[in-house]
């Protein structure tokens, strides 16, 4: 499958849903947007972060062609964990090594 718009529809396939109104509600868009995505649409990152994790796909399958269409469990972000990701990765030096000192002396990490 070349393009993203067939990768997404191969996914709801399958996933079995048939219903476009079911995934919307749960991607919380109207039908026209999975509509538009599947005909390779623009897509935000959020929303693609958001159907992979409804559909259970791997992000890099979905947006890039590569690898496999299943997502190791534990490597799949949820949107909001690609939010703070995104807004780690434009920390400076010093915050992301006080980020870390925090969060280890909170005992979040070792």
């Amino acid at each position: 499958m070349s393009s993203r718009g067939e990768r997404l529809t191969a996914a709801i396939r399958w996933r079995g849903i048939s219903k476009m109104l079911v995934l919307a509600n749960d991607l919380n868009v109207n039908e026209s947007a999975i509509s538009r995505w599947r005909q390779d649409g623009a897509m935000s990152l959020q929303h693609a972060a958001r159907i992979a994790e409804v559909l259970d796909v791997s992000m890099d399958w979905l947006i890039l062609g590569r690898g496999e269409m299943d997502a190791p469990k534990d490597l799949v972000l949820r949107a909001d964990e690609f939010e703070l990701l995104r807004a780690i990765r434009r920390f400076d030096d010093r915050s992301r090594e006080d980020l870390l000192r925090f969060l280890s002396y909170a005992r979040l990490i070792p």
